[in-house]
């Protein structure tokens, strides 16, 4: 198995669920608007340690070319 590229950028939410979502939702379009092909971005959500926030992180890596 070949080893995982390494990301381009990686972030962590922590906050308001609501406002986490929000967030997150614009980040992944404008990575998307910016990178477009050349990246896949992906997301994992995950409650946070205090009630009623939650974590989320993000990490952009570059697609792997075609052989």
């Amino acid at each position: 198995m070949p080893p995982r590229p390494r990301p381009l950028l990686a972030v962590r939410l922590i906050g308001p669920a609501d406002i986490v979502t929000i967030h997150k939702a614009q980040l992944v379009a404008q990575l998307t608007a910016a990178y477009g092909r050349r990246a896949t971005c992906r997301t994992s959500t995950r409650p946070a340690s205090h009630a009623g926030e939650t974590r989320v992180y993000l990490t952009l890596t570059p697609k792997e070319e075609a052989h």
